[in-house]
Order: C-alpha cells, then structure tokens, then sequence
C-alpha cells in the first residue's frame, strides 16, 4: 500500500506499489477531499477574478495603460489564456474526454505561448526601434541638405520596415505554427484505433496522464515545447538588454514568464521519465518523490496552469491595477503645482529635463513625442531667427541680405544644442504663410513626423492629421501647433508621471 504523499520521500517502490499507483484516480477517488474542495474554491475565484479583470481590460483600451502594453495582442492572448486555464482546471472537477486535454494541450496551450513569445518580440523590437528613432531623426537633421549620400542605410534601418508590418508578422508566427499543430493534431488522431482517445468516453484524467493514454497524441505538444524551451532561453537574453521605467514592468513580466516556462518544462519532462508508463528511463525503479509530484502536479499539467494564471495576472490584470492606481494618485495629487499642467510646460522648456523624457520615452515606446516636441521647438527658433534677420535687412535698407543669411547652419546649431529660451516671450500671427527661407524645414518635420512613412510619426487624431495634410503644400507658421498641443497631452499623461516618480527632488531643484 501506497505511504503518504510527500515530495521529500526518495525511497523506491515496490511493483505492487506501482500499480496501485498506476490505477489510482483522483476523481473517481473517495479520497482527497479537502484538494477537490480547494480546486472547486480556485476555479470560482479563477473565473471570478480574471472574468472581471477582462472586462475591465476591454473598457479601459484607450487607457495609456493599457495601449502601451498593446491592447489588441494582450487581450486576444489573455481570453485564450482565460479558456486554457478554464479547460484545465475541468479535469480536477469532472471525468472529461480524452480529447479535450490532447487539444487543450496541443492547441491551446501551443498558442498561448505563441501569442506571449510575440508580445515578448514585440517589446524587444519597440525598444531598439525607438532608440532607431533618436538616431534616425538625428542622422536624417545631420545628411539633409548636404553633400554626403544617405544611400547607404543605417545598420537597424530594417527596424522600420519591419515594425509596419509587425501586426502581420506577429499573426503569421502566432496563427501558423498554430494551425500546423492543429491539423498535426488531427491526422494523428483520426489515425489511433477506435477508442484509444474517444470524445464520447469521460474518464479520469490522472490515470489516463499515468499510462500515457494516446500518448502519440502529445508528440506535438513535446515538440512544440523542446521548441519553445529554447526559444524562451534566448527570448530571456534578448529581454535582458532592454532597459524598463518600472521594476516590475513589461521588461519583468516577460523575463519572469519565460524563466517560469523553463522551469516548468524541465520539471514536467522529469516527472515524465519518472513518474509514467511506457517510458525506457527508470521502469523498475520509481522513486517515491517523482510519483507523489506527479500525482501534486496532475501530470505536470498545474504546472502549467501557474504559468498561464501568472500570464494572465502580469498582463491583464495589473495593467489594470496600474491603471486604476494612477488615476487615484492623480486626483490626490491634481492640486499640488508639480503636477499641473503648467508646471509641465516649465519642464519642457528645460533641456536636461527635456533628455530625461526622451530617455524614458524610449523605454515607453513613445520617442517620437518628445523628438517631435524637441524640433518643434526649433522651429519657433527657427521663425524667431526669420524675424530677427528680416528686421536686420529691412532697417538696413536691403533685402537681399535675407537671402546671404545661414538658416541652415543656425537650424544644425539648434539641433546639435537644444535651447528654446530665445522664444519664450515672443508671439506671432499663426496663420501668416511660412517665409520660404525656412519653408524647407518645416517639410522636413512633416515628413519626419506626420507624414504616414515618416520615421518618427505621432499618434495624433485623424483629424488634425488631415487638416496638416492638406495645408503642407502651402503651409501656415502655425500649421503644426494642434498637432503640438496633443503631443504635449500625450506626455502630460504618459510619461510625466514616471519622470516625476524618478526625478521630483531634481525637477525642483533644477527649476526653482
């Protein structure tokens, strides 16, 4: 008779033993009371928690949040992930067919990896395609109008290409793989002799998981995971370069669920060898420990379950959490003057605060706001410089010495050293036309920041969009001043609170 479970027992058991064990369920067992109770307990407050949490997730997409983590590949994976857990959980409450855990297993499970590598792809590449921003923009200010060949590309100029196709590349890694497994799935099935695996047939899942019951069913599933096992491995050191706002970021959630995974799949696949029927390694001497595991795990199949619910909770629900906690911080702190609006504004005409946003916009996949308000800004300078020079010209009594002035070199010098003070306290009339000494500068912002191929384009509303599309032609010295006053609410609201978490002592004392 089989002693107690523990997972400290390393003796080896008999084959009397083994066969007890081998034959012993867990839902058909009289037996394990207080674990079914416990399972019954967890599913309710599973669907409970996460249903509600999905919900919420769905309500708040246009949340910056939300957004920033990516809505629409989140969401999918957290309602498939939402079913597979669901799916998992049923085996522990009921008899279920043999097939709803081989395609549970062999679908579901494959394309909730699938679905959390790309969303793990994804903010590799956003990271080093906004540090390809900076650059990019720089280099674009630095070659234009010059001399020097800008043929050859940079060395991650294919982050741009790939990056307006990424939601296409994303679905092709998530829905072939996928369907391949699938259809794999279902010609190896079709294949087994009658009532090997039989949707008709609700059994208990432990004792079909101890003697591998339709076991060439789970070859996919095997393979799939050795596939996956090294591809988290490298996914972890992709990861680790990236540089993360908060500690317990995107950067984290990722690295931890792929670390997760690897334990996972060495566990099982130890438990496998170990604990089971019709395997080469171990088959007259089973050590108590890996049995009693197995019969704690389910199979190895909680496991998995843990990583899916941490899956679920790092990428719906505390996004969600986030989201509720900094709109509660915000009305707390909406009186005090470092968190207005105006204050904001003072923060944006300071250079070294300037580059503290720029850096942790880069780490928010949102650099293109802060490049674009940064050469905004020059080109006020760069109206200012008209006016000043003009002035010149005209008291002087000659206008041609408009045209010997150097507004490209003056346009390099305010790139190279960001300054706006020169600006502060001017206005001018923003429906006047560009003058067309500096018109060149002002098609090169809109093709490097609104146009739809530019390099660092912003998320600005359709309509402003528009209206700055069909004024470029012949544009206006205010044509882009609305698409400023949405990009400055953008990181009013994004990333302005992170700098202020990290940096307030220093915000104060570089202002006041």
């Amino acid at each position: 008779m089989l002693e107690k479970r523990t997972i400290f027992n390393t003796t080896v058991v008999n084959d009397d033993e083994f066969n007890e064990y081998k034959n012993r369920g867990f839902i058909t067992e009289k037996g394990f009371v207080f674990e079914k109770l416990t399972y019954k307990i967890l599913f309710v407050l599973f669907v409970v928690i996460f249903g509600v949490s999905l919900i919420l997730f769905y309500k708040l997409r246009k949340s910056y949040i939300i957004r920033q983590r990516g809505f629409t590949l989140s969401f999918i994976g957290g309602i498939v992930t939402f079913i597979n857990v669901f799916i998992g959980f049923l085996p522990q409450l009921m008899k279920v067919p043999c097939p709803l855990t081989v395609y549970n297993s062999n679908f579901l499970n494959v394309l909730v990896n699938l679905i959390f590598f790309c969303r793990s792809l994804r903010v590799f590449l956003y990271y080093r395609y906004n540090i390809f921003k900076v650059s990019s923009v720089k280099k674009r200010e630095k070659f234009i109008n010059s001399k020097k060949s800008l043929s050859n590309e940079e060395p991650s100029s294919y982050l741009s290409r790939i990056i307006k196709k990424i939601n296409y590349i994303l679905a092709a890694v998530i829905i072939i793989p996928a369907l391949i497994c699938l259809i794999g799935t279902i010609i190896i099935h079709l294949t087994l002799k009658d009532g090997t695996c039989s949707i008709s047939s609700f059994d208990d899942a432990m004792i079909d998981l101890k003697k591998n019951k339709g076991r060439q069913l789970f070859f996919i599933v095997q393979i799939c995971g050795g596939v996956y096992m090294v591809l988290s491995f490298i996914m972890t050191i992709l990861l680790s370069f990236i540089k993360d706002t908060k500690t317990f970021g995107a950067k984290f959630e990722c690295i931890s669920t792929c670390i997760l995974i690897l334990i996972s799949n060495i566990i099982n696949i130890i438990l496998q060898v170990n604990a089971s029927t019709d395997y080469d390694v171990n088959t007259n001497n089973h050590r108590r420990m890996y049995l009693d595991l197995f019969e704690i795990t389910k199979g190895g199949k909680i496991l998995f379950m843990i990583v899916s619910i941490y899956m679920l909770f790092t990428s719906i629900t505390l996004p969600v959490i986030r989201h509720f906690m900094a709109k509660r911080a915000k009305r707390r702190l909406a009186d005090e003057e470092l968190h207005t609006k105006e204050y904001f504004s003072k923060v944006l005409d300071d250079p070294s605060l300037v580059n503290e946003l720029r850096n942790i916009a880069i780490k928010e996949f949102s650099a293109e706001n802060v490049l674009f308000w940064e050469n905004y800004k020059v080109l006020q300078n760069m109206n200012y410089r008209y006016y000043v020079e003009s002035k010149k010209a005209e008291e002087m009594g000659d206008m041609r010495l408009l045209d010997q002035y150097d507004f490209e070199g003056y346009y390099q010098q305010q790139i190279k050293s960001y300054t706006t003070p020169t600006i502060q306290n001017i206005t001018y009339d923003s429906n006047i036309p560009v003058p067309k000494e500096i018109n060149p500068y002002y098609q090169r912002f809109y093709n490097t920041f609104i146009d739809i191929n530019g390099s660092a384009r912003v998320n600005i509303s359709g309509e402003v969009s528009k209206e700055i599309r069909n004024e470029i032609p012949l544009p206006t010295v205010g044509i882009f001043d609305k698409a400023k006053d949405e990009v400055v609410d953008m990181m009013y609201e994004s990333i302005y609170p992170i700098l202020l978490s990290k940096h307030e002592k220093y915000i104060n004392e570089t202002l006041y």
